[in-house]
């Protein structure tokens, strides 16, 4: 799978207090890399959109990166199919666009924006469907480097409200809303029961309970790459401390109930780390948790709310410690 990297410092822009930034160009520039003359031709860059130009009074960063958000699709006609056809250009401008999220209050700026761009893009039902398929690639796909279902979750709300969408694609993005709002980020983990290792009857939150942070991951004794984060967090020595004193607690669970499957895993799991199954396998039978991608990694604080979710190890390892 093809991820375009941001190209525009727009970050950087957001982040330059009173700079005068931006261009006030009309139309999408291009960037042709410039190749030797004894080698072949690079191929043309995709068009992007000009940054819109931040009033000088907006100083704030979180403010300038917010009035980017909201402003960036300003220049773009959707009724222009060249553009708006080309997934290239889509793709890279969206990763653009997607690279100042992390600046910015999701739940506030990124909703209006979001429902402004999906409105302004039903000029086009390809368009439309294109845009739609590109934020599902950059924000839902679990090998996406920008996934965030939070960023996504804005962009599901206004295409799930539009009558502009088929049954079938209403469907397909209505279900992936009700995933992406299952344990989100702010709310209490679902509660679920466990079995340990060592035959203990217990619960998520009940051991979450006094600790500062806790890592929860769901895995498979079959995953190889659980095997190789497993051992990546087990020789973190930073890590392994906050275990230690009890401030950190990592709660790997085995989801899906096969006792048989549970026993081939025994001793893979670090002696420090609580080892537990989910009789029955009622995580995975209800969907209490949607896992898409295995290992799955949450962080949780002493009462069991979701700090991160579907976090990559080192990001959750790094959050944890902060805490």
């Amino acid at each position: 799978m093809r991820i375009f990297t941001a190209t525009l410092a727009a970050g950087a822009i957001a982040l330059a207090g009173c700079a005068q930034t931006g261009t006030t160009a009309a139309s999408p520039s291009r960037t042709t890399p410039t190749a030797a003359a004894t080698t072949a031709p690079l191929p043309e860059e995709p068009a992007q959109l000009p940054l819109p130009q931040i009033p000088a009074h907006i100083t704030v960063p979180e403010q300038r990166a917010a009035y980017i958000v909201t402003h960036f699709w300003d220049s773009m006609d959707f009724a222009d199919t060249t553009l708006s056809h080309d997934t290239a250009f889509i793709e890279q401008n969206f990763a653009n666009f997607a690279s100042l999220f992390p600046l910015i209050d999701t739940r506030t700026t990124l909703s209006g924006a979001a429902a402004a761009l999906m409105k302004k893009a039903e000029a086009d039902r390809t368009a439309y469907n294109l845009l739609a398929e590109t934020a599902d690639k950059y924000l839902y796909d679990p090998e996406s480097p920008m996934l965030s279902e939070e960023a996504y979750i804005p962009f599901l709300e206004a295409i799930t409200g539009s009558p502009f969408i088929d049954n079938a694609l209403r469907a397909r993005y209505t279900a992936q809303l009700e995933d992406a709002c299952k344990n989100r980020q702010g709310t209490t983990a679902v509660d679920f029961d466990m079995i340990t290792r060592a035959g203990k009857k217990t619960t998520l939150l009940k051991e979450c309970a006094g600790a500062t942070a806790v890592i929860l991951m769901f895995y498979d004794p079959e995953c190889d790459n659980c095997s190789r984060i497993i051992s990546h967090m087990d020789n973190d020595g930073a890590l392994h401390a906050a275990l230690t004193s009890g401030r950190v607690r990592i709660i790997a669970v085995y989801p899906d109930g096969d006792e048989d499957m549970y026993a081939t895993a025994a001793g893979k799991i670090p002696g420090k780390w609580i080892d537990a199954i989910n009789p029955g396998g009622k995580i995975t039978e209800q969907e209490l948790y949607s896992l898409r991608a295995i290992p799955s990694i949450y962080l949780l604080d002493g009462k069991g709310t979701v700090i991160m979710k579907d976090a990559d190890a080192a990001g959750a390892i790094a959050a944890a410690l902060a805490m």
